[in-house]
């Protein structure tokens, strides 16, 4: 007999409580049975990366081989994560370092095997450093043509050139104000033009932009590119089309002088930054536009790109404020607001045969702001990538193989963010206890870390100790991490500039612990009484099925109760869809057949 007496199971659906007595048997044990439901889950929990070559952005795990987000390391890789290049910084010779601010542009003198910049107020040659050979107050451009080199002084003030870089003439040419400048063959391909534009929409071009003594030719009559409400922001050449970009749209310009306009949704989508920048790569065209960028092929199609398109919400925006390419990558410099990064990218075709861009968070220029970056050659071995930095400037070394280049140099830390992992429900508890490594390069001074972040954590927390261990091996945590989400983070760290460790293999190893469902099974005797009719259980059963309130059952043989708590008292349920059902129960043991009812009940959590 059960605690409560003659009943076992109490159940309240609606209103209405009734108490059941379980029939019995053979050897008199209960028709009752409580069936868990496991759900497929992962056994054992493992977060293994190998490869991160597809880029950062991705903010819960989809891809094996993409990640969250880094800074100053180098994922460019095949199945390697080492630290990104050393930042060289170059200031004026003589001076505290500074130049008089920030600068605009770097450009290569070919004429004179110079490497100039041109900050808002001078113009530097390079040597061991910057020296001043100009003041030349509102610089917005220079280029070389014929050997000469131009100045861009703005609408108001004439153009400068130089035929050495360090004596500089204004030009006495009618008209001659200049926002920037473009050099390109003439319609006929028999000689070169140079092309100039005033804003706010005036284009014109000359032969010799020098002075009239010195062979100048008079710019022609300018060409009017679009109205006069918006600003030309910059011209270049896009599959031997001249190229007019404008803050609220894109003109070709013909051989006839003939204006013809490509982007008018760019009439709502005005900004300063479209077109402010632009780089030719691979023979397509890359520019800035208003927070991003976007790509013109030499088929003449545009697409939306850049290395914060197309990511997931990682908490990132920014503004374009360099683009620059060698032969094969695209270098992207990006002002996140409290920080700027050059992203190092190229567009590949992925297994899935669509092309995939990837992009890597590579030279960490920290609050130094940066309005210019390019790429120079300065002898058949030594490649840079150069940048402003703050009223400085710096380079980086361009190597196709760091770690098997001497010339190579290498930041002192640096690090990367990988993916968060949910397991197979955001919701369960994971408990996870260990990573294995695979580590080349790891010395006295060059160490590997991991830290982590959880649910909402908003920093990371050391769970292996910085260690110099190489090859594979496995490391426990101070203490488990138990989680329902979960992303770690591999530190890097470097003495010397010559050399770099890097990770090949990460795994952390934990456990998974799903919620399982019980399953109450049970089957109730229909005595031959009035509180007991067969009918009225029946009906009060089938109610429970239909209704939309939870059932509160109780097993009374444990001294539980409807009317208490629910989770310590009673459990809520709701009935298995094919429940209740009539039987008839024939026991072999000589007792007379019975009338029941057979419920199936599923535990449902509610607070």
């Amino acid at each position: 007999m059960s605690i409560q007496g003659d009943y076992d199971h109490g159940l309240k659906i609606g209103s209405d409580t009734q108490q059941f007595r379980l029939v019995k048997g053979e050897g008199g044990a209960v028709m009752y049975n409580i069936r868990n439901i496991i759900p497929q889950y992962r056994d054992p929990l493992r977060f293994t990366q190998s490869n991160w070559i597809e880029g950062h952005g991705s903010f819960e795990r989809k891809s094996p081989a993409v990640y969250f987000e880094g800074q100053s390391i180098d994922t460019t890789q095949e199945g390697r994560v080492f630290l990104g290049p050393l930042i060289n910084t170059v200031g004026e010779i003589g001076d505290s370092g500074n130049l008089d601010s920030a600068v605009v542009q770097f450009i290569w003198f070919e004429a004179q095997n110079q490497w100039l910049c041109a900050s808002g107020g001078k113009i530097y040659v390079y040597t061991t450093g910057w020296t001043a050979v100009e003041t030349l107050a509102g610089i917005t451009h220079m280029a070389e043509f014929k050997g000469i080199m131009y100045a861009a002084l703005g609408t108001s003030t004439l153009y400068k050139y130089s035929s050495n870089g360090t004596d500089w003439t204004a030009t006495d040419l009618t008209d001659g104000y200049a926002e920037r400048f473009l050099v390109t063959p003439n319609p006929d391909g028999t000689a070169e033009n140079l092309w100039k534009f005033k804003q706010p929409n005036e284009l014109s071009r000359t032969t010799d932009g020098r002075t009239s003594a010195a062979g100048g030719v008079q710019w022609e009559s300018p060409t009017f590119v679009g109205d006069t409400s918006h600003n030309i922001t910059n011209i270049f050449l896009q599959n031997n089309k001249l190229m007019v970009g404008r803050e609220d749209n894109l003109f070709h310009v013909d051989s006839n002088g003939g204006t013809h306009p490509f982007r008018d949704d760019l009439k709502i989508n005005q900004s300063t930054n479209n077109y402010k920048y632009v780089a030719e790569w691979q023979t397509s065209v890359y520019h800035s536009e208003a927070r991003g960028m976007a790509e013109i092929t030499a088929y003449n199609s545009y697409d939306v790109m850049g290395p914060l398109f197309g990511i997931d919400d990682i908490g990132k925006v920014g503004d374009i404020v360099g683009i620059a390419g060698d032969k094969d990558w695209l270098y992207v410099a990006v002002d996140e607001g409290t920080n700027t990064i050059i992203y190092k990218g190229r567009e590949i075709l992925n297994v899935q045969g669509k092309l995939q861009w990837q992009w890597c968070p590579w030279v960490f220029l920290g609050a130094n702001a940066c309005a210019t970056i390019a790429v120079a050659q300065h002898s058949t071995t030594d490649f840079r990538l150069w940048f402003g930095y703050g009223t400085t400037t710096a380079y980086v070394i361009l190597s196709d193989n760091p770690t098997a280049d001497s010339a190579a140099r290498f930041a002192p830390s640096g690090f990367l963010r990988m993916s968060y992992d949910y397991g197979t429900d955001a919701n369960w508890d994971k408990l996870w206890q260990s990573a294995v490594l695979e580590v080349v390069g790891g010395a006295s001074g060059e160490t590997v870390q991991i830290q982590y972040r959880k649910d909402v954590e908003t920093s990371a927390t050391e769970c292996i100790a910085a260690a110099a261990t190489n090859g594979v091996f496995e490391s426990n945590f101070a203490a488990e991490l138990a989680s329902n989400k979960i992303q770690f983070e591999i530190h890097l760290a470097s003495n010397t500039n010559t050399a770099t460790p890097e990770v090949r293999y990460f795994q952390a190893k934990g456990v998974e612990k799903p919620t399982t469902v019980r399953i109450h099974e049970a089957t109730y005797a229909i005595d031959d009484s009035p509180s007991q009719d067969a009918e009225v259980l029946r009906d009060l059963l089938r109610t429970g099925r239909t209704s939309t309130t939870l059932i509160r059952f109780a097993n009374l043989n444990f001294e539980e109760y409807t009317g208490g708590t629910a989770g310590t008292d009673y459990v809520n349920c709701v009935m298995e869809p094919g429940f209740p059902q009539e039987t008839e129960i024939v026991h072999l043991d000589g007792r007379a057949a019975e009338q029941a009812i057979k419920v199936s009940l599923r535990e449902v959590s509610f607070s």
